[in-house]
């Protein structure tokens, strides 16, 4: 539908602008959220997450939190995030590579970013973030199934589920309720 993007843009940035501190991750989570809306779009339209929006969000995201480090000292929590993205993307690119469409390279650049942006927070959002988006895409599958849309051997584009999983785990990380 018209302004769709638009709308949970601001709703995404409210909600993070709400949640998340300092400034610098706060926009790192709004540069993830930004490019991670532009990517679930192109994903649903042409099951395809291009490299320059993968790219560009990594890179926003690894530049807000390394200016997040170097302003507030959180050295530890830079390498965890750092850590947190490579297994994210690491997992994603097992199933990648297991075949059978389980998840594209697509889905694992996107992971990377998801990753390090979560596991910012902790190692337990990052877990949440990640399970958050596998129950999302499980339920949208179920409602197509259910709906006649869909059938058994049909792919979906995950790329929205990851994105809208990591960020929802973001906002409760910030907001306090979900800490690790």
């Amino acid at each position: 539908p018209p302004l769709t993007a638009e709308v949970a843009g601001a709703l995404l940035f409210g909600l993070l602008a709400a949640a998340v501190r300092p400034a610098a991750v706060l926009a790192a989570t709004c540069w993830f959220a930004a490019c991670a809306i532009a990517l679930a779009v192109t994903d649903a339209a042409t099951r395809r997450l291009p490299d320059r929006l993968t790219g560009a969000a990594y890179a926003g995201v690894a530049a807000g939190l390394l200016l997040a480090a170097a302003v507030s000292g959180h050295w530890a929590q830079l390498g965890r995030a750092g850590a947190g993205g490579a297994a994210l993307a690491g997992f994603f690119l097992l199933l990648a590579l297991a075949g059978r469409g389980a998840a594209g390279l697509g889905d694992v650049k996107l992971a990377a970013s998801a990753g390090t942006a979560l596991a910012w927070f902790g190692w337990v959002p990052l877990a949440a973030g990640a399970a958050a988006g596998f129950v999302l895409a499980a339920v949208w599958g179920t409602v197509l199934l259910a709906l006649r849309r869909a059938a058994l051997s049909e792919h979906i584009a995950y790329g929205p589920f990851l994105a809208a999983g990591a960020l929802a785990a973001i906002i409760a990380a910030g907001a306090g309720r979900i800490v690790g």
